[in-house]
């Protein structure tokens, strides 16, 4: 859907464009070789078009800005972003971290092509798609790279070009539905979750800010709210080092203020320190000015203890709006909610926590826990929780890597 989606956003005008019989007279007049598109080819090969000299492959959407300055417009499409040049000729396609996946040309010269000529000098497409008034011709050049003609219905000739990595452009698009089960919930309250779980899905198709899941890769999380206690938090700070894994706690401000020793401690055993607000309240009730509160409160009672500012936080019970989102990106966090919640706080059972992460263990996958002094059965779980994972063939990584993000500010 991403790919078929991208493929119809705006064209740019190009600079000093022709009327249309003025356009048909210079197409007339000019005989392209059959070897331009083989050029196309060769370039498109390298993740590049003729019309810039960034690629698919390393270049970012920075990089551009730095060369080209700003794009006339950037467009959201599913979970990428479009920049468009109007007097390049050209549009990105990048993703929230910047990377470029896309890079289209609308050079003039394209559309005097046919899908016959592509068949004729480029060879058989590896599949055709249909879209609104449009055909996409798709040719598989490596297993990363494809090359996409576009073709409109109406003059059967080539409007752009699209040359895609198919694996920066995944990560895109990759967004996890959230699972985890319990029977301690009545009908009532796990309707309500299920709706809870749509809705944040959806949010977040156009909160570039806002992180459900990491990328495709065979690496999950584990995160653990609502600490630190004296009892259940340094059990698990335990349990980690004992295996060597990293977890990430997203510790309530107030409680660290009484427990600084077990925040250092989960710190200095190589686990990432993270914000989960100063009082634990539903950060959507609160004002603007209340919501900043929160956030600067929990993030100097962590910094004063370890000497970090974090840079992401975990609102309390997922509960995010867009006034939340832009008060934590102005102060430098990223928002993290789950993909699997083991609904530790629900149903308080060792087996039950272990199955909802077995049963649903996915790429990319963040696992939320829970570390206050009521959850022992957490702690019970969590090292059959972490070789099962492991057996799986799972790298158990801290956020930052898993979200390509900073975990500090």
């Amino acid at each position: 859907m991403l790919i078929m989606a991208a493929c119809s956003a705006q064209k740019p005008k190009e600079a000093g464009d022709l009327n249309q019989s003025e356009t048909n007279q210079e197409q007339k007049n000019i005989d392209f070789p059959s070897d331009y598109l083989t050029d196309i080819v060769e370039t498109a090969k390298k993740g590049m078009t003729d019309t810039s000299p960034f690629n698919v492959f390393s270049n970012t959407i920075e990089q551009v800005e730095m060369q080209w300055e700003e794009p006339v417009r950037t467009d959201h499409v599913g979970n990428g972003f479009y920049a468009t040049y109007d007097n390049k000729n050209t549009v990105f396609g990048f993703t929230a971290k910047g990377e470029i996946y896309d890079i289209r040309s609308y050079k003039k010269q394209l559309q005097v092509f046919s899908l016959t000529d592509l068949k004729e000098v480029i060879g058989e497409p590896a599949e055709i798609r249909t879209g609104e008034g449009q055909k996409i011709i798709v040719y598989n050049l490596s297993k990363e790279i494809q090359l996409k003609f576009i073709i409109l219905n109406e003059t059967k000739k080539v409007d752009h070009l699209s040359v895609y990595n198919e694996e920066r452009g995944e990560q895109a698009g990759y967004v996890l539905d959230i699972k985890g089960n319990s029977d301690q919930l009545t009908n009532k309250q796990w309707q309500a979750m299920q709706t809870w779980r749509s809705d944040i899905v959806n949010f977040k198709e156009n909160q570039p800010n806002l992180y459900i899941n990491g990328r495709n890769e065979k690496k999950i999380s584990l995160t653990f709210d609502d600490g630190p206690d004296e009892i259940v938090t340094p059990k698990i700070i335990e349990i980690l080092q004992n295996h060597h894994v990293k977890g990430n706690f997203f510790f309530i401000g107030s409680e660290a203020e009484k427990y600084p020793q077990v925040v250092k401690n989960a710190y200095e055993n190589g686990n990432i320190v993270l914000s989960h607000s100063y009082h634990h309240v539903d950060l959507t009730t609160l004002s603007n000015a209340e919501q900043a509160d929160e956030i600067n409160n929990a993030g100097l009672a962590i910094q004063t203890i370890i000497g970090k500012e974090p840079a992401m936080i975990r609102p309390p019970y997922g509960e995010t709006n867009e006034t939340l989102i832009a008060n934590a990106k102005d102060k430098g966090y990223s928002v993290i909610i789950w993909s699997i919640d083991t609904l530790d706080w629900s149903q308080k059972d060792a087996e039950n926590i272990i199955k909802n992460v077995t049963d649903n263990l996915r790429n990319g996958d963040i696992i939320l826990m829970h570390s206050d002094s009521e959850k022992t059965e957490t702690a019970k779980a969590l090292p059959t929780i972490i070789e099962a994972v492991q057996e799986k063939g799972f790298e158990i990584v801290g956020l930052d890597e898993l979200l390509g993000v900073e975990a500090y500010q």
